[in-house]
């Protein structure tokens, strides 16, 4: 026998690679799609036209200027007025508002008598990418609009040159209050997005590979018989990992909100239900995977591919505002998605079944839709080439033995034997 040379196999893995086309794909392609991926979800550098409502008790022509001077910069969109400070809360609770404006009544007024009554903005604290640029944002605009009054004021009045006027300017003073979190807690922000991500994860890994594992045990074909019934076999393989997944993140909050003190603010039920829906929509989408997939190793490669960006597109750590709008559209197909935003609802802003009812119908629909089309795919196509061979067979469930003549084998009866339970 021939020495093994290292070269010999440094050429086998060679020509291993440029064979496989997926393997080829993963190393020379998958890096320079993630690297255009995630530099195009920064293109933007910073969060800009965050939604904002504002309440103006004033209603004066200085408050509508300091309402345009915010509508005008590229960190806010006024899309929204308040009549109380309830309605702000609830309209920042609910996501249709990340930053609410409020500016006392008779501003201009106590303005032109020397007093100046600060302005207030309520900053949606779940997310402390919109925390950090609202506060920031709204400190430039109210000290520009400021000083940009307080200057016209000086050089009407005194005649003070714009030298002289640097000197003398005194901002308008605001205040900011963080809602949710307002000790900008890090902890309280980042620890429920990374537990959704590696629970998404794990149940990508595991649902993917329980058709595929029966494909290379050699064993798929014995499912040919429930092709009329597909559903027996989407329920048979899926329950399991939906009954684990369900537990495992149960146990996962748990320990989050009592071990590591997450914030744990509202219903348990309603936490419970974002839970179901996004195990029942992950499943799903695993299931389909694994049902194209050829082996294995095929499907858990198409797990991660899309298990990988998820987070980061989810617009957890980067809010959809400052996104591309076709990445936009893919972090919106994504179950990741639906999940964090559900369970920011639930644990760290209080809302009720009413505050995840979109998150939980977009995660139901993802878990239909795909569920729909495996079976459709198992009906008529997946068990295309056994239909011919199956209709010859009494159909039988999985896991069943055919009855055996008295005084034969089950060696000595072709096609007979135990089939994994």
């Amino acid at each position: 026998m021939s020495e093994l040379k290292v070269s010999q196999v440094i050429a086998a893995e060679w020509r291993h690679i440029c064979r496989d086309r997926r393997l080829f794909l993963i190393l020379f392609f998958v890096p320079v799609m993630y690297l255009f991926l995630f530099g195009s979800l920064y293109t933007h550098h910073k969060v800009t036209e965050m939604t904002t409502i504002v309440m103006d008790e004033d209603q004066s022509p200085l408050s509508r200027q300091i309402v345009q001077a915010f509508d005008e910069s590229e960190s806010f969109q006024v899309t929204m007025e308040a009549r109380s400070e309830q309605e702000v809360e609830q309209a920042i609770a609910s996501g249709a508002a990340k930053v609410g404006i409020f500016i006392p009544s008779r501003f201009e007024a106590s303005l032109k008598q020397g007093h100046t009554l600060p302005l207030l903005t309520w900053v949606d604290g779940s997310n402390m990418l919109y925390s950090n640029s609202a506060t920031k944002g709204a400190n430039e605009v109210i000290t520009t609009f400021s000083m940009g009054l307080s200057a016209k004021k000086l050089q009407l009045q005194q005649g003070l040159q714009d030298e002289q006027v640097a000197g003398v300017l005194s901002p308008i003073p605001f205040r900011y209050r963080v809602l949710y979190n307002p000790t900008f807690n890090y902890s309280d922000f980042m620890m429920y997005g990374l537990l959704g991500a590696i629970l998404q994860q794990v149940l990508f890994l595991g649902i993917s590979l329980t058709v595929t594992r029966e494909k290379d045990g050699g064993t798929w074909s014995r499912f040919a018989v429930w092709r009329r019934d597909p559903w027996r076999i989407a329920y048979a393989k899926t329950v399991p990992y939906f009954i684990i997944n369900v537990f495992n993140t149960t146990v996962a909050m748990l320990i989050a909100c009592y071990v590591f003190k997450a914030p744990l603010s509202g219903s348990l039920l309603a936490g419970l239900a974002v839970v179901l829906c996004f195990t029942f929509a992950v499943c799903g989408i695993g299931y389909l995977i694994s049902l194209f997939s050829g082996n294995q190793l095929g499907a858990t490669q198409i797990a991660m591919l899309i298990a990988v960006p998820s987070f980061l597109l989810s617009g957890f750590t980067w809010p959809f505002e400052a996104m591309p709008k076709a990445l936009q559209v893919l972090g919106d197909l994504l179950p990741l998605t639906y999940f964090l935003d559900g369970v920011r609802s639930v644990f760290i802003k209080a809302g009720d079944y009413s505050a995840i009812l979109q998150d939980c119908l977009a995660l139901g629909m993802m878990g239909l839709v795909t569920f729909f089309i495996a079976m459709l795919l198992t009906r008529f196509v997946v068990f295309r080439k056994e239909a011919g061979n199956a209709e010859a067979v009494p159909a039988e469930a999985p896991g069943t033995v055919s009855a055996i003549p008295a005084g034969a084998s089950s060696a000595s009866v072709p096609g007979t034997g135990s089939l994994p339970g």
